[in-house]
């Protein structure tokens, strides 16, 4: 009954229900959906880690960079390396860290983390890489 009331009034309790604000992987493709789980955790052990070889493993070349200041390319793994700093930047550290893997957006772009700070994709070789990164 409670639980009713609560969710008749827009509140919903938090006991193990996770409510995403989009559309999720699962509900664009059921055989991405563990790949693009499983990306998300290593990542964000990466992340965590400070593993910077880990992650630039983890990218698709050329990587699309967009900032406020426009449009750049990075071609290889040294070159990403090189900028990792001002790639994986606090704001983009912080969307992985946060993102929910339940709640992991996808469309024909690829799968988003966060408010599309980062886009990855599956390779046709199966594997899957970051390709895109939008820094805030």
């Amino acid at each position: 009954m409670l639980c009713a009331i609560l969710l008749g009034v827009g509140i919903v309790p938090q006991w193990g229900l996770t409510q995403c604000r989009r559309s999720t992987v699962a509900d664009f493709s059921t055989n991405l959906e563990p790949k693009a789980r499983t990306f998300l955790s290593s990542l964000v052990a990466s992340v965590k880690a400070g593993d910077k070889a880990k992650i630039a493993a983890m990218v698709q070349y050329p990587l699309s960079v967009n900032t406020d200041g426009g449009h750049r390319v990075v071609r290889t793994s040294p070159e990403f390396l090189r900028a990792y700093d001002q790639l994986f930047t606090p704001a983009i550290k912080r969307a992985i860290e946060k993102q929910v893997p339940e709640c992991l957006f996808a469309n024909w772009q690829g799968v988003m983390i966060g408010d599309g700070e980062v886009w990855f994709e599956e390779q046709q070789n199966g594997s899957v890489k970051i390709k895109t990164l939008n820094i805030p």
